[in-house]
């Protein structure tokens, strides 16, 4: 999404000093911002972003869609451990599907659109653990060429019925997927 916006600020109720972000976000905000562990609130001007405790997109992480964050309590956030952040490349009702390599969207991101025959192409096969759909349902296939176990995943599904798979337990295997297409 290429007008993604957020704000973080060192101190709760959006005071001190801050830290503004576009769509690139950054998986190092000591090294990239100065500002390691160090967001108390945060504000979410446009996009959907994925907020994590750790660098490199790892440890615990909470998704933030548009609106005020006066509190870590207010993202279910532990104190301010705040070490990454990214936004997703695009919003709900986007007919998109989001696959990471590791679980908890950490790791590598790859937004998918359309039919996928083969992840391969994409050096992506059998590599997802965890899946965010935007929009549409979707069939994920064990196999290239929609063959295979065949596993349906949909904006409305997930453990919260939110169309976020923070891991494949019960929706998928994991490490397995090699095609999938909107259904």
């Amino acid at each position: 999404m290429s007008d993604a916006r957020i704000t973080l600020y060192r101190d709760t109720q959006f005071g001190g000093r801050a830290v503004a972000m576009g769509p690139c976000g950054t998986s190092h905000l000591g090294r990239d911002e100065g500002f390691n562990d160090q967001a108390s609130s945060i504000i979410v001007q446009r996009g959907i972003w994925l907020v994590y405790n750790d660098t490199d997109y790892s440890g615990p992480v909470h998704v933030l869609t548009p609106g005020e964050y006066p509190n870590p309590g207010a993202w279910r956030g532990q104190g301010n451990a705040i070490s990454s952040l990214r936004p997703l490349p695009g919003v709900k009702g986007d007919g998109m599907l989001i696959l990471f390599k590791n679980g908890s969207y950490g790791g590598r991101m790859v937004p998918i659109t359309g039919p996928t025959a083969d992840l391969k192409s994409i050096d992506f096969n059998n590599a997802a653990s965890s899946v965010i759909v935007l929009g549409r349902s979707w069939l994920l296939h064990r196999d290239a060429n929609f063959r295979g176990t065949t596993w349906p995943v949909s904006s409305s599904g997930g453990p919260d019925q939110n169309g976020y798979y923070p891991s494949a337990s019960g929706f998928f295997d994991n490490d397995a997927i090699s095609s999938l297409k909107p259904q």
